[in-house]
């Protein structure tokens, strides 16, 4: 998986979800977890944009976010 790819299915998890991506909902996704350096590091981007809040995980797993709200999905 491409980092470019992970981004995309994450923003598309986001939108199915409300623009609410939550830990839970990316771990379970089993092509998200072949690749889980990708996949965080997708994360982080997304964390880290101008329309998006996430909060740290401080629970088990292995997606950095607990959950990224965004307020704006493009």
């Amino acid at each position: 998986m491409t980092f470019e790819q992970a981004r995309l299915r994450l923003l598309e998890l986001a939108r199915a979800n409300g623009g609410l991506l939550t830990a839970a909902t990316v771990e379970a996704e089993p092509d998200l977890g072949e690749d889980q350096a990708t996949v965080s590091a997708a994360g982080h981007a997304l964390a880290g944009s101008t329309n998006a809040f996430g909060a740290i995980r401080t629970s088990e797993g292995w997606f950095p976010y607990e959950e990224i709200q965004f307020t704006e999905l493009r």
